[in-house]
């Protein structure tokens, strides 16, 4: 089984609160259990219709980046006005995934990665400092008390239990309905869900619909067979995908959760083990071309989506405009 894809830099830049999916509904450009694929596979689209639907998307995609960053001042704005002068940092926009969002092809290294640091799964021997990859930066907003986060966080947002969501095929797509946050959005917006839907459409249901098809494909299913092969021939037999090779190279530690309890020496085994294979693994992945051939499936599957959700593309477009026009005027006040 291939694992599923990222969610995109739209979700991150509007801040919404989401799981994966698409919708449901009767709208252009999708069918009736809200596929964004449109339904049964077409013909590949005519280079002027792709380039015009491929338009579509990329300004979609830009406006939905400019309007993300002035909700964000407007909701900001909302906060001050409500005696809130300390706030916590601007969430970072995540990158757009393109072809980073790949399948397992993506987790194989290079031939360079592999002989330097393999999969990078080695654990450091006796070093027990704890996580600090979640906790706040130092700051003002570190330093508040707990309650006045509580309090500018129901402020900001509303009631936990009261979000406007868009229902998708494989989980729910949600939003504050109160607070600075839910109020900003529904000034700028005007039809929620509506707004939900084009914006996972864009950002993500499109983007995993050409991975799953990709994935699919009887050239990407072919070359993740050479590559198994491959990996047999080299002394790595029952691997299915380069992901069950990360898997393997971690029990050359004694698992996930083991290795913090290795000393040196039984690290430094398990290293030249992890190497050795990841070295094996960026050959069978050049010689069977996975990566290459899933971007060419991907990209023809996008492009193709694009064509066929180019009405939502534009409808999105038009949302966009007029909450950028009320954005303007909203900050300028």
């Amino acid at each position: 089984m291939l694992p599923r894809h990222r969610i995109g830099a739209g979700l991150a830049a509007a801040a919404l609160t989401a799981l994966v999916g698409c919708s449901s509904g009767s709208d252009a450009g999708r069918d009736a259990a809200g596929d964004p694929s449109g339904g049964p596979a077409a013909a590949a689209p005519d280079s002027a219709s792709a380039a015009k639907a491929t338009q579509a998307f990329n300004s979609a995609k830009e406006l939905g980046r400019q309007v993300g960053a002035m909700e964000l001042q407007i909701t900001k704005k909302c906060m001050v006005s409500q005696g809130f002068t300390v706030h916590p940092p601007d969430p970072v926009p995540m990158p757009d995934a393109d072809g980073a969002d790949a399948p397992e092809g993506r987790v194989s290294p290079t031939s360079e990665q592999a002989a330097q640091r393999g999969y990078g799964a080695a654990p450091d021997a006796g070093d027990t400092r704890p996580d600090n990859s979640t906790q706040e930066q130092p700051g003002p907003w570190r330093d508040l008390p707990d309650a006045e986060k509580q309090r500018y966080t129901l402020a900001k947002s509303g009631d936990p239990d009261q979000l406007v969501s868009y229902e998708t095929g494989e989980g729910k797509f949600s939003s504050p309905s109160g607070g600075c946050m839910g109020e900003t959005r529904k000034k700028l917006y005007g039809d929620m869900p509506k707004y939900l839907r084009l914006m996972w459409l864009t950002d993500n249901g499109m983007r995993h619909e050409a991975g799953r098809q990709a994935e699919q494909s009887d050239a990407f299913l072919k070359a993740i067979g050479n590559w198994s092969s491959c990996m047999e021939k080299a002394g790595y037999g029952g691997l299915k995908s380069p992901t069950d090779a990360v898997k393997k190279a971690k029990d050359y530690y004694g698992g996930k959760d083991a290795g913090k309890y290795l000393d040196a020496a039984a690290v430094e085994a398990g290293r030249k083990n992890e190497i050795a294979q990841a070295k094996a693994d960026a050959r069978c992945a050049d010689t069977s071309k996975y990566d290459t051939i899933w971007r060419t499936a991907n990209q023809k599957a996008l492009t193709a989506l694009y064509v066929k959700n180019e009405a939502d593309l534009v409808a999105y477009q038009e949302v966009l405009t007029e909450a950028q026009k009320k954005a303007q005027k909203m900050l300028e006040s």
